[in-house]
């Protein structure tokens, strides 16, 4: 069993593929043998991962020649994997800039090998302090782009948009960037309403519902997948799999729940959505 399609929504389905095991294996627990550990839980960052490295492994990306480059990256570890499988990988992240996302990321400027899960190859791996809406390097640079659950917490989709925009502009022509973001799933109407509550009333002063603003809806996936001179490398599969609504998470409650595919906070429920998109 293989995916057919990599530009989808999260599904705890895909855990029974042969392909996606294997390469969670290789990406989560690089040093060990064994399939059955990655059965104990389905989280979707360990998805989010899994679908962007099978993507860029089809797109003839890991045959050690590639050079990547990290947008928000942090210390995930597809970092670390990419390193054996490419030419060079930059990784950028505001690591200076105190916030709940960064944790104790700092150290990842000079000493990535406390975060690594595995054997990794320390001389293709740059990690520098960058904003993804400035990225400085040259148009036409990087073979592939990665983002993961990054983009939206940018600030704004003016935000996003320029990202994005920045992204096209540093990506050779046939580069492939790989997104993963926030997918709000429901009425529009029900996230517009949540949004304008949360900005008027009490809501505004508590963190977590600051993912209102964050999430996207499939309208608002524009931002992303219109980005002049960038097309998508298949549509997008846009079908939930019940079984997984049916397991849905309160947020944030239960967040560390080892079923984690969609989330639930007040009526207001979200999973991840992966795309790529390819430089033309």
């Amino acid at each position: 069993m293989i995916l057919e399609n990599l530009n989808k929504i999260c599904s705890s389905a895909d855990w029974n593929c042969g392909e996606f095991q294997i390469m969670l294996r290789d990406i989560v627990y690089p040093n060990s043998p064994e399939i059955d550990i990655l059965r104990s839980q389905h989280h979707r960052k360990h998805w989010e991962w899994t679908v962007g490295m099978l993507a860029l492994k089809r797109a003839g990306k890991l045959d050690g020649n590639s050079i990547c480059l990290g947008v928000g990256s942090g210390a995930e570890p597809p970092v670390f994997y990419l390193t054996n499988n490419t030419r060079y990988v930059f990784c950028t992240d505001l690591y200076t800039i105190a916030g709940k996302w960064n944790e104790d990321f700092p150290d990842m400027l000079s000493t990535p090998e406390k975060f690594a899960p595995g054997e990794f190859n320390r001389r293709k791996l740059g990690v520098m302090n960058m904003n993804g809406t400035n990225i400085t390097f040259e148009d036409n640079t990087f073979d592939v782009v990665f983002s993961y659950s990054s983009i939206e917490h940018f600030g704004s989709k003016d935000a996003v948009i320029d990202c994005m925009h920045e992204i096209a502009r540093v990506l050779k022509p046939g580069g492939i960037v790989s997104i993963t973001t926030e997918l709000f799933i429901g009425d529009p109407n029900q996230l517009y309403h949540a949004r304008e509550c949360r900005d008027d009333g009490f809501k505004c002063f508590l963190k977590r519902y600051d993912i209102y603003n964050e999430m996207f809806t499939r309208q608002e996936l524009n931002y992303i997948i219109e980005t002049p001179g960038l097309e998508l490398v298949q549509e997008i599969d846009f079908n939930i799999d019940a079984n997984d609504i049916a397991n849905i998470v309160k947020y944030p409650s239960d967040q560390h729940e080892p079923h984690h595919i969609f989330l639930n906070l007040k009526g207001i429920r979200w999973g991840s959505i992966h795309i790529v998109m390819r430089k033309v």
